[in-house]
């Protein structure tokens, strides 16, 4: 058994792997506040990732991959549709975890509706795993590997794929009032992952709570205009965290296409659902401003979340992908779009053999069909 995420010893990168042994946890979803409990076991080769939601009231249980057909829109959140109105809420953290230590293929039960918060980022999960080993299987591994530059755009931000050798990102924000542009770029390996990007914490704005607090029936009757105005104006006000000169990550219009209606549908909620029930200091980070009350893990890190939940978002592709992952305020409606429309466009990817993936151009081209429904880890380096 071993375990060093995508850059483990000669061999092993090439194939699928699982888990050594089964770990669990239990905790309250940041959402719903519900507490569920989950185990993650080891599975076959060619399994993929796959959920097992067992339902709290009637004891059924009912089985998901983890995969964009599956996925369903949910506020703040990614989710995966269990049918009948039920969704299992919050996966992106775990998938994260999973994906940065090479894990190809679990047997994930749930007991709940919602994957447990923890404290806010995927430093617990990779723990977990890390504690449960790492089996190559025998079954050579493949990668989606990126040939030309792929774009789609939000309503504030893009998205977008760039042929390389290996997973690399460059992502920024500036949507966050006080903090002006924060922006990461660089390779992702698991150490990467696990020292940079796991640790940083899901953050919930105290201005956008004071300014939604504002608008309330009952600001307006115990708060003159003037006041409310005031109140208003400075929860702008702060000192940005973060002060380079830096700019957002580039969009490339001439690599933008666009998102079909039949996606268009899929990205945005239609039911409501509970929000932020479970959130607290030690669950998530707590924005004021440009500060992060209680101080902050990295100076920039907002966005490195946002990194984390795009690594976890983009592992319902079901492989590694090789290339480099270009983002202005990415979110999770977003990434799906991304990974959906992608696969429309087969002259932009293909899938390859790890064993044979580098150097970039030659390499054995395995298949360049549907994107797999399963479970899969960032690119090897």
């Amino acid at each position: 058994m071993e375990f060093d995420g995508v850059a483990h010893a000669a061999g092993g990168a090439w194939r699928e792997a699982t888990l050594g042994r089964s770990v669990s946890v239990r905790g309250p979803g940041l959402h719903t506040g519900r507490v569920a409990r989950v185990t993650l076991a080891p599975a076959p080769a060619g399994h993929g990732i796959r959920f097992a939601v067992r339902c709290p009231t009637s004891g059924t249980c009912t089985e998901v991959p983890a995969g964009t057909a599956g996925w369903i829109a949910s506020r703040m959140s990614t989710a995966l549709d269990l049918g009948r109105g039920r969704k299992l809420r919050t996966i992106e953290h775990l998938m994260a975890g999973l994906a940065a230590s090479g894990i190809d293929n679990a047997a994930i039960t749930v007991e709940g509706t919602e994957i447990p918060i923890l404290d806010g980022s995927a430093a617990r999960w990779c723990a977990l795993i890390e504690s449960a080993g790492r089996v190559p299987q025998d079954r050579p591994r493949q990668a989606l590997r990126i040939r030309a530059p792929f774009q789609i755009d939000g309503l504030h931000g893009f998205l977008r794929a760039e042929p390389a050798e290996t997973f690399q990102v460059d992502v920024s924000t500036d949507r966050l009032p006080g903090f002006g542009v924060l922006r990461w770029s660089g390779p992702i390996d698991a150490r990467t992952f696990r020292a940079e990007i796991a640790p940083s914490r899901s953050f919930g704005n105290a201005s956008l709570i004071w300014r939604t607090l504002l608008k309330t029936r009952l600001a307006r009757t115990l708060l003159p205009g003037p006041a409310r105005d005031r109140l208003w104006a400075r929860s702008f006000d702060s000192q940005t965290v973060r002060d380079g000169g830096l700019a957002p990550a580039p969009a490339r219009p001439e690599c933008r296409h666009a998102i079909c209606p039949e996606t268009e549908g899929r990205m945005h909620p239609c039911d409501r659902e509970p929000l932020l029930r479970g959130a607290r200091p030690g669950r998530v980070a707590i924005l004021l401003g440009g500060r992060v009350l209680g101080g902050a893990r990295f100076p920039d890190e907002p966005v490195r979340h946002k990194i984390l939940d795009l690594v976890g978002d983009l592992g319902l592709a079901g492989r590694p992908i090789l290339g480099r992952i270009v983002a202005n305020c990415p979110t999770h409606a977003l990434t799906f779009a991304f990974l959906t429309e992608l696969m429309r466009h087969p002259e932009c990817w293909e899938v390859v053999s790890l064993a044979d993936a580098a150097p970039f151009g030659r390499g054995t081209v395995t298949d360049r069909g549907a994107i797999g429904t399963g479970g899969g880890a960032i690119g090897t380096t």
